[in-house]
């Protein structure tokens, strides 16, 4: 701010106090015709600090009229009570910020630590159903493997009971107990078929197991 525009500013203010007017820095400006708010404000308030000097020198040497010391008196009273009041006003709204603010953290922190505690239990419940699924999958494996023998054995019957078989029809047209060796390729058809579906159901159970 400039000296002239900072004396301007005095001398609009002594202006309106010799009227009866309090200065505030809306009527300054209006009188003033231009300026920034802020800049008036400061000004306004270098003069409101030099103001009390300024009564007690009048008072004391200089012919002023009493009606105007009052008033000047007066206005300096209620600006020091309004800025008590508001210097109160704001720290009352800082403690009850303060207050609000310190709420919101206390909300926030309760909410996050129980995301948290449920995100724990979250991660624990899966790491528990993939321990589960891995030991169905083992147990799988191994059932699979069991199957695989089974079939391999109930293969192995098979072929062998073909060969007995081969080797029996072989033997019946040499063999003069043709009536016994009937009996035994009966028997041995009525093997072949029942392992022939055991081969079957394992085989069906072994693709089961596979799509799985």
């Amino acid at each position: 701010m400039t000296s002239i525009k900072r004396e301007q500013v005095y001398e609009i203010a002594d202006e309106l106090l010799r009227q009866g007017i309090k200065p505030t820095q809306q009527n300054v400006r209006d009188r003033l015709g231009s300026g920034s708010l802020t800049t008036i404000n400061k000004a306004l308030n270098e003069w409101w600090s030099g103001l009390g000097q300024r009564l007690d020198a009048q008072a004391s040497g200089y012919d002023l009229p009493e009606p105007v010391i009052k008033l000047a008196s007066k206005i300096w009273t209620d600006a020091i009570a309004y800025a008590n009041r508001a210097s109160e006003s704001k720290h009352k709204e800082a403690d009850e910020e303060r207050k609000k603010l310190t709420e919101e953290l206390s909300t926030i922190d309760s909410k996050y630590t129980q995301q948290i505690v449920d995100l724990n239990t979250i991660i624990s419940e899966r790491n528990n159903e993939i321990s589960k699924l891995k030991m169905e999958l083992n147990q799988a494996v191994t059932n699979l493997g069991n199957e695989r023998d089974q079939s391999y054995r109930a293969a192995k019957a098979l072929m062998d009971a073909e060969t007995k078989l081969k080797q029996s029809e072989a033997g019946v047209h040499n063999n003069e107990g043709l009536l016994e060796a009937q009996v035994r390729l009966k028997i041995q058809a009525e093997e072949i078929a029942r392992l022939n579906a055991e081969v079957l159901r394992l085989s069906t159970e072994n693709a089961q197991l596979k799509l799985k």
